[in-house]
């Protein structure tokens, strides 16, 4: 024990430099603070007032009163309206899924090709919706669709394939298709870029070895290029489900949720309880919101779990 103490007492006692220690860590933290502060601020915080308000009514005047669970009761038992909103947003999703990934992954694969000039262009051409504002995009949608004096009434009037104005956005089928298809004009170009990205990445020779075999294109896209890139469409697959489960500005700029509600998904409905005619209701509103993630939540942990054991195949 002796021995020990005297060792200790010998053994020189480092300085602490802080400069140093600043250099290596904490210049680190202090880069991430901005972002972690505005995270809590606009991210957390709000968050914390929608769980809170789920059990309150409140109309942004008068004082919240605590109501519990009734919120989640009125949702389940008397509205009906918010879950033909999800049957709605369900419709859409599927719409859009089913044209977007597909659309996609053609332009992808005829961009790929070395024949193809001006690829540079093409590929600015199919981002630009993206970067484009979805609102105004939706805007000038309006004006093409009018059934009075629209650019694709005319053109249809004109080539004989109509005899009189379609109203696109007056019947429920055909505004929730015409909605769709829109939405995925504004968002392929993007998936787009990924799946190209994902194609560039598989070596000439793959395919060389194949065709030395006599596999034909069909073979070598199925065998070669839908596993290699199967990674790049899980994430974009995903983005998708999500993107479509979330879908607002279009539909509110086109349809506003009509007619008679038959393009009404969940954002739309939750925004009409908040900022529509009549008294706000930010409880109730918060309530949907959440439900509406729960919803988008389990649809992707249901995708990620499906993904996951068929990347087993691939």
């Amino acid at each position: 024990m002796e021995l020990a103490r005297r060792v200790k007492e010998k053994r020189p006692r480092r300085k602490r430099n802080f400069g140093q220690w600043f250099e290596d860590i904490g210049s680190t933290y202090v880069m991430i603070l901005p972002t972690f502060i505005m995270f809590i601020i606009l991210t957390l915080y709000p968050m914390f007032w929608v769980f809170r308000f789920m059990f309150y009514e409140y109309d942004g005047v008068s004082k919240a009163v605590f109501v519990g669970f009734d919120n989640f009761v009125r949702m389940f038992t008397r509205d009906q309206a918010w879950w033909s909103s999800v049957l709605i947003t369900f419709k859409v999703a599927f719409l859009k899924l089913i044209i977007e990934i597909p659309l996609a992954m053609l332009t992808a694969v005829l961009l790929n090709k070395k024949e193809i000039k001006g690829k540079g262009l093409f590929r600015g051409i199919y981002f630009l919706p993206t970067v484009t504002s979805a609102a105004v995009m939706s805007v000038v949608f309006s004006f093409v669709l009018s059934p009075y004096n629209g650019i694709l009434n005319s053109l249809l009037l004109k080539f004989g394939i109509i005899h009189e104005s379609v109203d696109f956005l007056s019947n429920g089928t055909s505004a929730l298709v015409t909605c769709a298809v829109i939405s995925v004009w504004q968002i392929f170009g993007q998936n787009t870029l990924l799946i190209l990205s994902g194609l560039q990445g598989i070596p000439e020779d793959v395919y060389e070895s194949a065709q030395v075999d006599g596999a034909n294109r069909l073979q070598c896209f199925l065998k070669i290029t839908v596993p290699l890139i199967m990674p790049t469409l899980r994430i974009i697959l995903m983005l998708a489900i999500i993107g479509s489960l979330g879908i607002f500005d279009t539909i509110f700029v086109l349809t506003g949720g009509g007619p008679s509600g038959e393009t009404s998904v969940m954002a739309i409905h939750i925004y009409q309880r908040l900022f529509g005619e009549g008294v706000p209701e930010y409880g109730y509103s918060a309530c949907l919101s959440f439900i509406s993630s729960v919803i988008s939540g389990i649809i992707t942990v249901f995708y990620l779990a499906v993904s996951k054991k068929s990347a087993d195949v691939y």
